[in-house]
């Protein structure tokens, strides 16, 4: 099977983007997928969340030249990280100063990742080169949304950035929406899932339940499968019918699926 690069991406901070990319690629790591995360954010939240210093991989890799597997980290079996920090920032002016240079980071990421099952990259919450370079790379998007108003402005930038990219040839093969911090006891994100769902039929993926023990798990060194696999943020919620719903076991299993079926 062909590489799978998926992107998470909001413009918008704080949704849980990176907690959605650290979760996702342990889980899929645990699947057997031989998974890499890339830190596209020069806040290098991804290295943080692992329990790693941060460093300027990303930099060494495509601003200097070294080979991406001497600077890519295996923090778990299967699982494996290209860090960043505040040096990204020149990775963003090599982009800028070359000739098409959105297109060749993500012609190098592609080439270079080729051993590498799937790959996730964990999108900075801004709307610049590299932003484009990343769903360049991509064939598949996932935005991960909190459920109020002002957040779900997040959501109509990144239509746009991929509508964007895809006027220019590239073809994004998915874009699927993921509904964070869901607290079933408050309205506004009740009413804001609802009309989610009636925007964008068929796109939307059940919703991760707010939850501590997301917060909780990087100052343990551990991902959520390991320090709470069965909280409602993995295990999700159960409705009215008795049906378990959502939660990231929910968000992986989907995820597989539907790169599995890209990959036949």
């Amino acid at each position: 099977m062909p590489t799978q690069i998926i992107a998470i991406a909001n413009q918008k901070g704080g949704v849980g983007k990176t907690t959605t990319a650290v979760t996702l690629g342990a889980g899929l790591a645990m699947t057997g997928h031989r998974t890499l995360i890339v830190d596209l954010d020069p806040q290098g939240h991804v290295a943080h969340m692992l329990n790693l210093p941060k460093a300027g991989s990303l930099r060494r890799w495509f601003y200097d030249g070294v080979p991406l597997e001497k600077e890519a980290v295996e923090v778990r079996d299967r699982l494996s990280v290209l860090r960043g920090d505040k040096s990204t920032d020149r990775v963003k002016g090599k982009i800028r100063d070359e000739s098409y240079g959105e297109e060749l980071f993500a012609r190098g990421l592609v080439e270079d990742t080729s051993k590498f099952d799937i790959v996730i990259l964990d999108m900075a919450p801004s709307l610049d080169v590299l932003h484009v370079a990343g769903l360049l790379a991509a064939k598949t998007v996932l935005i991960p949304t909190k459920l109020r108003f002002t957040d779900l402005d997040g959501v109509s930038e990144v239509i746009r950035s991929i509508q964007e990219v895809t006027r220019h040839g590239h073809t994004i093969s998915h874009y699927v929406f993921l509904p964070t911090f869901f607290d079933r006891t408050t309205k506004e994100t009740c009413v804001r899932l609802r009309e989610l769902n009636q925007a964008f039929k068929g796109r939307v993926w059940p919703p991760i339940m707010q939850d501590v023990k997301a917060a909780e798990a990087p100052g343990h060194g551990q991902t959520l499968w390991e320090y709470a696999p069965g909280c409602s943020a993995v295990a999700g919620y159960t409705d009215t019918n008795g049906k378990r719903v959502g939660g990231y076991s929910d968000t992986l299993g989907r995820m597989i699926s539907l790169v599995d079926g890209l990959g036949a």
